[in-house]
């Protein structure tokens, strides 16, 4: 008896070890919206990890895309709305995407 709640105590704590150990690459969560605070739907969207990794991505029709990953320092994110119009790019660290969902609001591109 005493063996098998040992075992259980070991995957347990096991697997919690792992979901505390994986947490931190998991990918964040990013809102899209316009100024006005609409959703900015089907945008394409462009990210430029620490100057070496790039992701091309779609908001989906709420204006929300899935962060590829948390692996990296810094981000630089682009948006281009299908008819061509284009926005200001953001810098965004990566303590701020995996920190939960992130919200971008939309600058024109003068």
């Amino acid at each position: 008896m005493n063996t098998k709640k040992s075992m259980m105590l070991v995957c347990c704590t096991t697997f919690i070890l792992l979901a505390f150990m994986t947490a931190p690459s998991m990918a964040g969560g990013v809102r899209v919206i316009y100024p006005d605070g609409r959703p900015a739907a089907d945008l394409s969207v462009s990210i430029l990890v620490d100057s070496r990794l790039e992701f091309a991505l779609s908001t989906d029709s709420n204006g929300y895309f899935l962060f590829p990953t948390n692996d990296f320092s810094a981000a630089l994110i682009t948006a281009k709305e299908p008819g061509g119009a284009e926005f200001i790019p953001i810098t965004l660290p990566a303590g701020i995407i995996a920190s939960g969902d992130t919200a971008l609001v939309l600058q024109p591109l003068l």
